[in-house]
């Protein structure tokens, strides 16, 4: 059988190739140069199928028509317990002194009216001096006015002095009115002590006095804060993004740290159209009934919104 040298490979230069054929004799250059030809095409076409581009994917746009839009995620919002602010009372003495005892701790729960703190203070004794003054002076102008009348009907006084005594009198009832309607502002013990009150039951959530304390009452905030836990407030926050999202009115369920296995629906009932200044975020607020008082101001929380039902 006779050998033929051994064909270039294709990636070789067209020079070497075309030597190549011209050592070959006729009948053998012919099927080189067929099997060269064959060899390029397939380089070339290997070639042009590893440089093609791979097919894109179709657009989003093309498809839409076919298949039906997913859903959008539910929106989760953090969130706080807060104490419900139409049902707190911010406790504070009309009168500075000092702080003989107090009557409530922190956490405690108290009734409508019942005694907080019990003070000592200079005001409250000044204005019952004025009324014991009053007092007197209005017992002597009447005791005057009678006199004046009994001397008047023996003739040994002027009907002007009448007048000017019975002007004496209601001077002097005046002045005793003022000085009882001032003491009747303060609540006082049989002792002449100003006794701090709350307005409203509830439980204690705040508190700034000591027995001992001395203040002035521009100078301390309130001393108690009494706060009514049968409904409380949920305070989500809501960032930039999502300020389309949330709308007043809307369901949401509310699921707590404390509970996670037990959700609470609700609505937003209002949404503050402000954003906080450091936190960049909105406050929107849920009103939720607290039945047994478990839900505690301070608590975390998430809001999830429910999405708006579809006719």
């Amino acid at each position: 059988m006779k050998r033929y040298p051994s064909l270039p490979h294709p990636a070789q230069s067209r020079a070497d190739a075309i030597a190549f054929l011209r050592r070959l004799k006729r009948p053998a250059r012919g099927a080189a140069l067929l099997a060269a030809l064959a060899l390029g095409s397939c380089a070339e076409s290997a070639d042009d199928s590893l440089a093609q581009p791979a097919p894109r994917p179709a657009p989003a746009h093309a498809t839409a028509s076919h298949e039906a839009a997913a859903p959008a995620e539910d929106l989760v919002l953090p969130g706080e317990i807060a104490a419900d602010g139409n049902r707190t009372a911010r406790v504070f003495p009309r009168v500075g002194g000092q702080v003989l005892r107090v009557g409530a701790d922190l956490g405690d729960e108290v009734r409508p009216g019942q005694v907080l703190a019990v003070l000592k203070s200079s005001e409250i004794a000044d204005l019952q001096n004025q009324h014991t003054a009053g007092t007197a002076d209005l017992a002597v102008a009447r005791k005057n006015l009678s006199v004046t009348q009994e001397l008047f009907r023996n003739g040994l006084a002027a009907e002007q002095d009448v007048y000017k005594a019975r002007a004496e009198v209601a001077r002097a009832a005046g002045a005793a009115t003022r000085n009882q309607r001032q003491l009747g502002l303060y609540s006082l013990d049989k002792n002449g002590l100003y006794e701090l009150r709350t307005p409203v039951g509830g439980f204690i959530t705040d508190k700034n006095l000591a027995a001992g304390m001395r203040f002035n009452p521009g100078n301390v905030d309130a001393a108690f804060t009494v706060t009514n836990l049968d409904s409380v407030w949920v305070m989500a926050s809501v960032f930039e993004a999502d300020l389309g999202r949330v709308h007043r009115g809307q369901a949401v369920e509310i699921t707590t740290l404390s509970y996670p296995n037990q959700p609470l629906p609700g609505r937003i009932d209002q949404v503050f159209q402000v954003l906080d200044h450091d936190s960049k975020v909105m406050k929107a607020r849920c009103t939720l009934p607290n039945p047994g008082h478990r839900l505690k101001p301070g608590m975390h929380a998430q809001v999830r919104l429910l999405p708006t039902p579809t006719l």
